[in-house]
């Protein structure tokens, strides 16, 4: 079995979920926004509703992406997870692999600052977690799930992008262009990052696997904005 990001609750005419569950699933995301002080979210009931209209040809069930089987995206998320922190606390691109202590992570759970930290990606790499089209200015917990924002999540992932250079750099070579779409990021949190790995295919290599999941995180990310419903992992 793989872990993915589908996108969109009643896109997809084939999804083998019953449409009854699939209502109840969209009224406590609603719950939580409320409770939150937010407004509810409106999720598209057809590809009819989505506007500007998807490109002809796509498929709604194929919108999101797979991440891989579950074994191999828990080492690569973990990867990710641990780069994260370090660029977020140490301002630069480690030197090497991942030594998993325990201070990097309690000096990142204590920045003040969280528009310098990755918390949206980082709770994207999780199961059963909400990816909502809207700004929020912190991740959200519900009942069963946490929500996240499709706009943070696209910018935290352009800027891990550009730390371990994803990107083509004739499409993008900035911290805050989205390479996927060729457009600026609105978030402009990571404008001044200059954290980046050496310019070496060696290097390149040790974080591919890495640097692959933060391009599909993007394209589910980038999914969710255009179409306006939910992306949803696991």
């Amino acid at each position: 079995m793989g872990f993915d990001v589908g996108v969109g609750l009643f896109l997809c005419a084939e999804t083998v979920r019953p449409l009854e569950e699939r209502r109840r699933f969209l009224d406590a995301v609603n719950a939580t926004l409320e409770r939150h002080g937010l407004p509810p979210h409106r999720e598209p009931r057809s590809v009819a509703e989505i506007d500007p209209p998807l490109p002809p040809g796509t498929d709604p069930c194929l919108l999101g992406a797979s991440m891989g089987a579950y074994s191999s995206h828990a080492r690569r998320s973990d990867r990710l997870d641990w780069l994260a922190r370090h660029v977020a606390v140490r301002g630069t691109a480690p030197a090497a692999g991942p030594p998993y202590g325990p201070e990097l992570y309690q000096a990142y759970d204590r920045l003040p600052d969280r528009a310098a930290t990755f918390d949206h990606l980082l709770a994207a790499c999780g199961e059963g977690v909400v990816v909502l089209p809207r700004p929020l200015d912190r991740v959200l917990a519900g009942d069963h799930c946490w929500l996240i924002s499709a706009d943070r999540l696209r910018a935290e992932a352009v800027a891990l992008g550009y730390v371990l250079r994803t990107a083509d750099p004739a499409v993008s070579d900035s911290p805050v262009v989205d390479w996927i779409t060729g457009t600026a990021v609105p978030d402009r949190s990571f404008e001044r990052l200059r954290a980046r790995i050496p310019d070496d295919a060696d290097v390149w290599q040790g974080w591919a696997e890495e640097s692959d999941l933060c391009h599909r995180l993007l394209q589910s990310a980038d999914d969710v904005l255009r179409t306006g419903a939910l992306g949803i992992t696991g």
